[in-house]
């Protein structure tokens, strides 16, 4: 468990450095936006803030996990020859491992900025925040030893914050979540729609939270809980397709996984008590 919790930890400060990045890049872009004199609403404001946190904040994870391996494997190297406090020297290396894959990914891969809010000098100098209290937060992983459940719990974060788009999605753009799942939501009726709307952001809210509260407890039955409505959903999107005949979808494969990862996590909560 020792040599597998600095991976778990590069992962774990990875997404706790996406959690800090993706809104400090879309309130940073609103205030760029701002300063060109452009009307930004309530609404549309929101709308960014979704949109980078749930498309932008996946692609930004992998980013940052390739970036932060190689800069903390660099800072673990040096500290054997410098006399430096290490916990400052993996901060350090995560606030430089930012700054170096924002600029190539600008150099190198898309020519313009990918994040709209590193565009000012401020946005840049938050981003690189971001990035030092990431390098902080793997320090302070690494400084202690773990068991299984240290594992158990980043997974459980990570299924945590897959879900919140879906509900992010739900609550903001509903319009567009339900174009996801084939529904035109200005067609149905006022009823049909309120059944459409209440019914899939309870689904997803119920399952987020069932998520955070089987990490914080460590009770499979919350794990149990999240992952039997994505199997009977799976199940009954099958029974409707082959038995009742609707259209085939692929939606199921998707259910199929959200199901068994809870469930994958409840059981070996389940074989290490025992």
């Amino acid at each position: 468990m020792n040599t597998a919790k600095y991976p778990f930890a590069v992962l774990s400060a990875s997404l706790f450095t996406v959690m800090l990045i993706t809104p400090i890049s879309s309130i940073s872009n609103l205030i760029w936006l701002n300063s060109l004199n452009m009307s930004i609403g309530i609404f549309t404001s929101l709308e960014v803030l979704l949109f980078d946190f749930q498309r932008l904040g996946i692609l930004l994870y992998g980013i940052i996990i390739i970036a932060f391996g190689i800069a903390f494997s660099i800072a673990s190297f040096l500290s054997n020859y410098i006399n430096f406090s290490i916990k400052y020297l993996y901060a350090l290396a995560g606030a430089c491992a930012i700054g170096i894959a924002m600029y190539l990914i600008v150099e190198l891969l898309f020519e313009s900025e990918l994040l709209g809010g590193y565009r000012t000098i401020f946005g840049k100098i938050l981003h690189w925040l971001a990035g030092f209290f990431g390098g902080y937060f793997y320090y302070f992983l690494i400084s202690k030893n773990y068991n299984y459940t240290f594992i158990i719990r980043y997974l459980g974060v990570l299924y945590a914050y897959i879900i919140l788009g879906f509900v992010l999605n739900w609550i903001f753009t509903p319009e567009t979540a339900a174009a996801d799942f084939g529904f035109i939501l200005k067609e149905l009726s006022d009823n049909a729609q309120n059944a459409l709307l209440r019914d899939f952001t309870s689904f997803f809210v119920a399952t987020f939270i069932f998520a955070l509260l089987g990490v914080f407890t460590l009770n499979p039955a919350w794990f149990f809980s999240a992952g039997i409505i994505y199997l009977g959903a799976a199940i009954f999107n099958l029974i409707a397709i082959f038995i009742h005949g609707t259209e085939y979808n692929h939606i199921y494969i998707g259910e199929i996984l959200l199901g068994l990862w809870p469930i994958s996590l409840a059981l070996i909560i389940l074989i290490k008590k025992n």
